[in-house]
Formats: structure tokens, sequence, C-alpha cells
């Protein structure tokens, strides 16, 4: 039985994780859209990585770089969800 209750546990943590980073990434998105820059969506910037790297964010190489790296982790993501089942 306390296995149960640890996974409920777990499962609440996963879903308020899920609801934050949805909510975070939803302000983004409407930031974006009201500055017109759609640098706010640059998963560097989502991150936070530019405290660490300065300029980080800036650039289209930047911009592309950064959908590149998302796609990668996209898939990586759903090669390893899928590899489970």
């Amino acid at each position: 039985m306390k296995i149960d209750r640890e996974n409920k546990h777990i499962q609440t943590i996963k879903i308020f994780i899920l609801f934050i980073a949805i909510s975070h990434v939803s302000i983004l998105l409407i930031f974006a859209i009201i500055k017109l820059d759609i640098s706010y969506l640059n998963v560097f910037a989502i991150l936070e990585l530019n405290l660490f790297f300065p300029n980080i964010i800036h650039g289209a190489l930047s911009q592309i770089f950064a959908f590149f790296i998302s796609v990668i982790i996209y898939f990586v993501i759903y090669l390893i969800t899928n590899k489970r089942k």
C-alpha cells in the first residue's frame, strides 16, 4: 500500500512540474506576441542559459541552433518513452 501512495505523490509532482512549465511557456508566448520578438521562445532563454552564457539568445544563428536543439531533445524523449513500451 505504501508503494501506491508514493506513486500518487510522484504523479502529483509530475503534473505540478508540467503545469508550471506550460504556464511559463504560455506567458513567454504571450509576451513574444506582444513584443513581436520570437527570441523569448528561444529554448536557451526558456532555460535561462543566458545567465551562464551571456548573449546566447541573440542573433539568427542562435535561433536556428535553439530550434535544432529543441527538435533533438524532442526526438530523444520520444525514443526513450517509446522504448519502454
